[in-house]
């Protein structure tokens, strides 16, 4: 099978390395390529629905091993470089990956993969032997390799090649959410603006293919805005799998219940693991780069004491969609994973059964928010779905806590300090200063916002508890109420009307 392509390639200025694709650069075109034989994957038979405990498969690998010798057109450019470019093409996917054999003149190279039409373009980096690109929407990318032409040309080797059936960039896959999930710009999701914004749908590379989970982005004790991802060790539990995640932030809709819209434009590449244990399920990444302050993400706080949450809430990505809020109204029970029995010294938190919303593959790692918005686990699997009451586990904070060494404990990394304490509130890098002290009851029920920021309606952690608050509202987790006794209806409809969503699948 051949294929014409027409690619333009140009020059950086003098002297400097490309900041982007010479491919993409029209302002000194290099002579035009009249045919490059594209390399062409065959259609892919669909995924099979991901099992519990599993991330969510959104590209399989496809062993493909060719080589610069066999593929591709090596060009001159000017300034002493070269530039070789290959297309890949497979046939009906919704995206693109491929992986190469990293080599000493791959890490002096510029590599990047980019759409035909330039619309998005990613740069390669090595990781322990390999570079392995994200997903490019569409079914072809271009490849692309700028070397310095005063060495020997290198051999660049292709290993594998990722079909993809959903396209990350935006969201398109032909696999949806279920009806139940609240957005989280719903009212439910008021009260839980700052967690909202820790939390991250991110890919990652495995051995099977792509794959996409949840994390949190989560303060420490240093309160220096190191960029921490909390996520599951399911999900990512090698230095490989960190170095190929690609994080899209803020990934939500803009009206509650309307059109999935959200823009998945906040993105970043690349992490460092710094801790895992299959234990509890949990990996702890130090991301490559700060998350933009043009994102506006926040830094979750949490609580490794182990006390017993009563009503949870958990933000996630299911099935890879729009940002997604979930509740819990009765205590959690401690078992072991997929058990119903109480075990004290077991490592996972027992979600019974969402009262809103639900959880799906694509939400594995996601946080689990007490009532004082700390996390307290990290989704680890269950049978939830919507038109369902089955449980879910979280693994425990606290049993991710010290586990004896940096590489299998949160701990040294979340407490440089040497605090020795166990709870930290979240951190708003737009307030570095201002400790953050938010109060919300779920136990029983929904209710008013018990405190903000340490505000004077429920002060430190306090607000909404079973002494009431200083509005009179709140007694044992239930509705709230004025000074009359008279019920707040614009807090009660939003339960009512989520408890339908629920109940109907709707």
């Amino acid at each position: 099978m051949k294929r014409t392509w027409l690619l333009l390639a140009a020059l950086a200025p003098a002297g400097l390395m490309a900041a982007a694709p010479v491919g993409l650069d029209s302002t000194l075109p290099l002579a035009r390529v009249e045919t490059i034989n594209p390399i062409v994957l065959e259609r892919q038979a669909a995924l099979a629905p991901p099992a519990p405990r599993t991330p969510l498969q959104i590209a399989r690998a496809v062993e493909f091993r060719t080589d610069s010798e066999q593929a591709g057109l090596w060009e001159a450019l000017p300034t002493q470089r070269r530039v070789w470019r290959a297309v890949i093409h497979a046939e009906e996917a919704a995206s693109v990956g491929v992986t190469l054999q990293a080599s000493a003149a791959l890490e002096t190279a510029d590599v990047h993969v980019y759409s035909p039409d330039g619309r998005r373009s990613h740069a390669l980096k090595a990781r322990d032997g390999r570079m392995q690109s994200p997903l490019v929407g569409g079914d072809t990318l271009v490849l692309e390799v700028v070397a310095d032409a005063r060495k020997a040309q290198p051999l660049i080797r292709i290993t594998r090649i990722d079909y993809g059936f959903m396209d990350p960039a935006t969201g398109e896959s032909s696999h949806k959410s279920g009806a139940c999930n609240i957005d989280t710009v719903c009212p439910e999701g008021d009260a839980w603006e700052n967690e909202i914004r820790s939390v991250a749908r991110y890919t990652f590379g495995g051995v099977l293919g792509t794959f996409l989970c949840t994390g949190t982005l989560v303060n420490n004790s240093a309160r220096d805005q190191r960029p921490l991802f909390l996520t599951a060790n399911h999900c990512v539990s090698t230095n490989n799998a960190a170095g190929s995640m690609t994080l899209y932030w803020n990934y939500e809709t803009s009206t509650c219940g309307g059109t999935p819209d959200g823009s998945l434009d906040q993105s970043q590449s690349g992490a460092t693991l710094l801790a895992t244990n299959a234990d509890s399920d949990f990996t702890l990444v130090e991301l490559d780069e700060t998350p933009s302050a043009a994102f506006d993400v926040f830094y979750a706080g949490w609580d490794a004491s182990g006390a017993v949450p009563c009503g949870v809430a958990t933000v996630h990505h299911p099935a890879g969609d729009e940002k997604r809020i979930s509740f819990e109204y009765a205590s959690l029970l401690q078992t072991d994973y997929s058990n119903n029995t109480q075990d004290t010294s077991a490592e996972y938190w027992r979600v019974e059964d969402w009262d809103l919303g639900t959880t799906e593959g694509g939400s594995s790692g996601a946080g689990l928010w007490d009532e004082s918005h700390r996390i307290v686990g990290q989704l680890s699997g269950g049978g939830a779905a919507c038109g369902n009451d089955e449980p879910d586990w979280y693994g425990r904070f606290s049993d991710n806590w010290d586990n004896g060494s940096d590489a299998n404990s949160l701990r040294p990394h979340l407490d440089p300090a040497n605090t020795g304490g166990l709870t930290l509130n979240g951190l708003d890098p737009d307030n570095p200063g201002v400790i953050v002290t938010d109060f919300t009851t779920l136990c029983g029920g929904m209710s008013d916002d018990g405190g903000d920021d340490g505000g004077d309606d429920g002060g430190d952690d306090g607000g909404g508890d079973s002494g009431g608050d200083d509005n009179g509202g709140g007694t044992g987790g239930g509705i709230g109420s004025d000074s009359s006794g008279a019920l707040h209806w614009a807090l009660l409809l939003p339960l009512l009307l989520a408890g339908l969503r629920r109940r109907s699948g709707r």
